[in-house]
């Protein structure tokens, strides 16, 4: 349906790309240096132009945690549902350090490993200085200790740096989701900031016809390495189920045949799987 781009080393892909330019001109007379100082600050005009102009947007960051696995025996949805009302009781005393994280649990629907994932909890930063200042409080103030009544087995623990291209029609707490992850892949010639800009140009007009999607890029950085030949993961979101379906019929009738979607080149994504995601907190 729709498309993305990622950089291939993964560690440098939330990183702004800077460009040197070397000039070697052989002189063999005094009078040469001149053009050659002439030459060298021209040229340099040139890159700074460029790097100035070349990227239309400033992508909005975040970081996340994806934690995946199993249910105990005997435990469901429910009681990890009650552990996490412990959890946020618990974080009420950390000074502050968990205000700014957002906590959603998904459960998959359509998948092609339901016995191996059968719930995936995410949580959102807006920065990495708020993400390990919480981490840093979970383990010096009593976390390990709250995780041994954990109802679920963790397979998954995954760090990654996620890039916001459209939000949902609401972010509200209680919101029962509908999530699409995918893995994609760069074609050549495009990169992950790149496309940034072309995906952002679709999203600005899906939404101007009426779509609700939200969507983001997603880069692990440690983790999970990401399959060869797959550059990062797509998420695809909407605030309700149903809403899902809407922006289905609307990318069809209004979005498929645009010149905003034949802009959206250079990548392509397989393997998706969908979870339905009840938020806890509002989702960032």
């Amino acid at each position: 349906m729709e498309k993305l781009i990622s950089h291939k080393k993964t560690h440098n892909c939330f990183k702004k790309l800077d460009y040197e330019c070397y000039i070697i001109i052989s002189i063999e007379e005094i009078a040469m240096k001149k053009m050659f100082l002439t030459i060298l600050l021209f040229s340099g005009a040139i890159v700074f132009a460029q790097d100035n102009t070349e990227y239309k947007y400033e992508p909005e960051a975040n970081k996340a945690e994806y934690f995946i696995g199993t249910y105990n025996t005997g435990k469901d949805l429910d009681d990890l549902v009650a552990w996490y009302n412990k959890f946020a009781k618990w974080t009420k005393g950390q000074d502050g350090a968990f205000d700014s994280m957002s906590t959603a649990i998904l459960t998959p629907v359509f998948h092609s490993n339901l016995n191996a994932v059968e719930v995936m909890w995410s949580n959102n930063w807006p920065t990495p200085t708020a993400q390990f200042n919480g981490m840093e409080k979970w383990f010096t103030g009593g976390g390990p200790k709250l995780v041994e009544s954990l109802p679920t087995t963790w397979s998954e623990a995954i760090d990654a740096w996620q890039w916001v291209v459209s939000e949902p029609s609401s972010l509200e707490a209680g919101n029962m989701m509908y999530a699409t992850y995918s893995d994609c892949s760069l074609e050549e010639g495009y990169t992950l900031r790149k496309v940034y800009d072309l995906y952002k140009d679709f999203a600005i007009y899906a939404q101007s016809v009426g779509d609700t999607v939200g969507r983001k890029i997603i880069v692990p950085d440690a983790g999970r390495q990401l399959p060869d030949g797959v550059d990062f993961v797509r998420l695809m979101y909407s605030s309700s189920i149903s809403e899902r379906g809407e922006n289905a019929d609307r990318y069809f009738s209004k979005l498929a045949d645009s010149e905003a979607s034949a802009n959206l080149k250079g990548f392509s994504c397989t393997n998706g799987r969908s979870y339905l995601g009840m938020s806890m907190t509002a989702f960032n």
